[in-house]
């Protein structure tokens, strides 16, 4: 698993959901997307095989608690656009980035614990 790209990865699902935000009209089915923490290429790693080996690291359950916290978030986000409450959209939205930060965070902490082997 290329870590690094894992992250380019979360960046671009990122702009993705940025760019349903600008929308009017987000559909049921753009909504699930989002939420879904396995809907990502991320997620599908997390939920497969091949991550077993990151699984002695603490911060592997950290990265997969805050992944799913990500994904929520997002929904959150779009909900409250979508609702016109600006004051949980912007709560959201802050919530949102913290989360994708830590996100990033613990793969990195990953990418340095296995580059070290």
């Amino acid at each position: 698993m290329n870590l690094g790209q894992e992250i380019t990865n979360h960046l671009e699902w990122i702009d993705t959901i940025a760019s349903l935000l600008g929308n009017e009209e987000i559909t049921e089915q753009d909504l699930q997307l989002v939420t879904q923490h396995d809907q990502c290429s991320l997620g599908q790693w997390l939920n497969s095989e091949a991550s077993s080996e990151f699984k002695n690291f603490s911060e592997y359950e950290k990265l997969i608690e805050s992944h799913n916290a990500f994904h929520k978030l997002a929904g959150n986000l779009i909900t409250a656009l979508q609702q016109g409450n600006e004051h949980d959209a912007l709560e959201s939205q802050v919530q949102f980035v913290e989360m994708s930060q830590k996100v990033i965070r613990y793969l990195k902490i990953l990418q340095e614990n296995t580059s070290a082997h």
